[in-house]
């Protein structure tokens, strides 16, 4: 049983999920708790600790009977060390040796990466991606995380910054500043002086604002000089898509499309997909199992 099943861990600003994982991508049990990040980092492992116990007796599992412990986490990471560095939606644990911590407190190895890229192995192995021999994309939120794995395996780089292409030059700009949600809150406040979230705009595009659609429009074809770039550098079979930004899919995804292939050369333009993923709000903890699911991914193991 060791080697096939997993505890992934999904910690975010607002939440933490835990679950078990088959082998297979099969979720045995799930929770979510709060994750209290505006308090010290001893109440947050408290919580991840509480969340993992919890997963483990919901699936009738006990720790000594599972493989090891992932741990997806926001972006800047020291992989090779096991800290996170300063993401703005964790403050207490800025600088933290979060590997350390809870593998002392979970008495289990535990596995980190950053949670784009637990996003993106969950939908290569299981999800929209399964089969492929390169699968690449970016996740849509907040900001712009990007991803590669190329059969099955995670490609960090030496540094673990390997697609993160959020700071490259766009328009006199950093290109996350135009592929997130607040770029389509920009583009919507350029063309109305309005203010309103990504979320409301989607609900106004919906109910027939011209301004609200005309937003995701160009917020897709802004998304497609990143998608472009992945497929001319990389040659993937799919670029996978996630994040909550893709729950408006349906408002930037045909722009999206017709606006990249101006630009992928004709050779990946007649091979490659471009795809919603497919394992939705689950997929960065699903992800996090898979890093000590039998693979050769570098991530820092304690």
């Amino acid at each position: 049983m060791a080697a096939e099943i997993a505890v992934g861990i999904d910690l975010g600003g607002t939440k933490i999920e835990a679950g078990l994982v088959t082998g297979e991508g099969k979720v045995l049990s799930d929770v979510r708790v709060p994750t209290e990040a505006d308090k010290d980092a001893a109440t947050v492992v408290g919580n991840i600790r509480a969340a993992v116990r919890s997963a483990l007796e919901r699936a009738g599992v006990e720790m000594k009977d599972v493989r090891g412990v992932g741990l997806g986490s926001p972006a800047p990471l020291d992989m090779e060390k096991g800290v996170i560095i300063n993401p703005g939606n964790l403050p207490s644990l800025h600088g933290f040796p979060i590997v350390a911590e809870l593998s002392a407190a979970l008495g289990a190895r535990v596995a980190l990466n950053n949670d784009a890229n637990c996003y993106g192995l969950a939908e290569a192995r299981f999800g929209a991606g399964k089969g492929a021999q390169v699968c690449c994309g970016f996740t849509l939120g907040t900001g712009l995380g990007g991803f590669l794995v190329i059969g099955g395996e995670l490609f960090n780089g030496p540094r673990g910054a390997a697609t993160e292409v959020w700071s490259s030059p766009y328009q006199g700009d950093q290109i996350e500043e135009k592929v997130s949600g607040r770029g389509v809150a920009r583009n919507y406040k350029k063309l109305t002086e309005r203010l309103a979230t990504a979320r409301e705009i989607a609900k106004m595009a919906r109910a027939g604002d011209a301004e609200a659609r005309q937003a995701w429009r160009d917020f897709g074809r802004d998304l497609a000089a990143p998608v472009a770039w992945m497929c001319n550098i990389l040659d993937p079979d799919v670029v996978v898509l996630g994040g909550s930004l893709t729950k408006a899919w349906d408002l930037f995804h045909d722009d999206m499309l017709e606006e990249a292939n101006k630009y992928i050369n004709a050779v990946n333009r007649q091979a490659v997909r471009i795809e919603q993923g497919e394992l939705g709000d689950s997929a960065g903890m699903i992800g996090a199992a898979a890093l000590v699911l039998g693979g050769r991914a570098k991530d820092r193991a304690g």
